[in-house]
């Protein structure tokens, strides 16, 4: 695990006042549950500001998400690609955040105002864990940051999303979130295997997305060989309001057959130089590693098998790549991986503060 004093690719000082916390994982792997509950138990009155910036707030409109042809030969958009997501806008909106302590107003209308309520985790446990952070946290703003008026504050903003990190610099210094990864100040992954991801992501009844929405045969299919093009740049006004509820929604529900045709490929193939293989017992070893070789020889479809078959459920991860796994392989309740996320977190704080 990389030093968590460098983790952020030497970002900003130590004397810092505004923290991003990336929680990532495949679809359904708890984020956005945690993501809430960490908003609610970092906040401090007059001293600790908290918020949470989604990565489905940065998806393009529902006419530019690339479609691709599965392998019945369907024509179906895929959501779960980076080609679906704004990396530039992403990447400019966290640069705000950490100049500025607050979300861009462009995406001010679309913070997340919902309450940290989740039934696998009593309240009792979320008040005591709020007590336990506030006395922690405000000795060590009090120590390092000052007391006065106006002085001794810090924002803590929760990113959550499906593709957030990037590879070590080392083995891969232009990968297409490479800007996403280094605004990041503290890289959380949660893994989850393939039965829960799609039980969980079966058993949603769907998503809200910005229209209009295309029809899919008629949508020129999405060339892969484009989709890891240069997104740094973004032509968005951070500066400007986005138009409230005048911007038309559509709603989007996952086909049959969604999680195994695009979902589960999609994140084994985009994390492959994070997860290890299911055999591999050492878990150093990329899983993109083992999967160059097999796939040297192979169709395009006989190696995202090998690979699929490689990963197995997709829950060994490599602890050499700059990101804090959850323990457990995602077998862990919701209240143990708290508890564990709020201790990494303050020892994180205690370094950086």
């Amino acid at each position: 695990m990389a030093d968590r004093t460098t983790q952020a690719g030497q970002a900003e000082s130590a004397s810092s006042k505004t923290i991003i916390i990336g929680l990532s994982g495949p679809s359904s792997s708890g984020k956005t549950t945690l993501a809430r509950l960490l908003r609610t138990i970092f906040a401090m009155e007059y001293k600790v500001r908290t918020f949470i910036i989604h990565e489905d707030d940065f998806y393009y409109p529902d006419d530019k998400i690339p479609v691709v042809r599965t392998a019945k030969g369907e024509l179906v958009q895929d959501w779960d690609t980076i080609g679906a997501i704004d990396v530039g806008f992403m990447s400019s909106a966290l640069a705000y955040v950490r100049e500025h302590g607050t979300l861009p107003p462009r995406l001010r209308s679309k913070e997340d105002q919902n309450e940290a309520a989740d039934p696998r985790v009593e309240k009792t446990t979320i008040e005591a864990m709020r007590e336990e952070v506030g006395k922690k946290l405000g000795g060590f703003i009090s120590s390092s940051l000052g007391d006065g008026a106006g002085e001794g504050e810090i924002t803590i903003a929760f990113l959550e999303g499906f593709l957030l990190f990037a590879p070590p610099a080392a083995e891969n210094p232009s990968h297409v979130l490479r800007h996403v990864h280094d605004n990041i100040h503290l890289h959380i992954f949660l893994p989850a295997p393939y039965d829960v991801v799609k039980a969980r992501r079966e058993a949603r009844s769907g998503y809200v997305t910005i229209g209009p929405a295309p029809t899919p045969a008629a949508t020129r299919e999405n060339d892969d060989s484009n989709t890891n093009k240069d997104l740094e740049s973004s032509s968005i006004d951070l500066e400007k309001e986005e138009e409230g509820d005048s911007a038309p929604q559509n709603f989007w529900t996952d086909p049959p057959g969604y999680v195994d045709d695009i979902v589960w490929p999609r994140y084994v193939q985009d994390h492959a130089w994070l997860l290890a293989p299911e055999d591999d017992t050492t878990a150093q070893q990329s899983l993109a590693d083992r999967h160059a070789v097999a796939a040297s020889s192979e169709s395009t479809q006989k190696a995202t098998e090998e690979l699929l078959r490689l990963a197995g459920q997709g829950v060994n991860v490599r602890g050499d790549a700059g990101v804090v796994v959850a323990p457990g392989k995602g077998e862990k309740p919701m209240n143990a991986i708290l508890r564990w996320a709020v201790d990494e977190i303050l020892s994180y704080l205690k370094v950086q503060l």
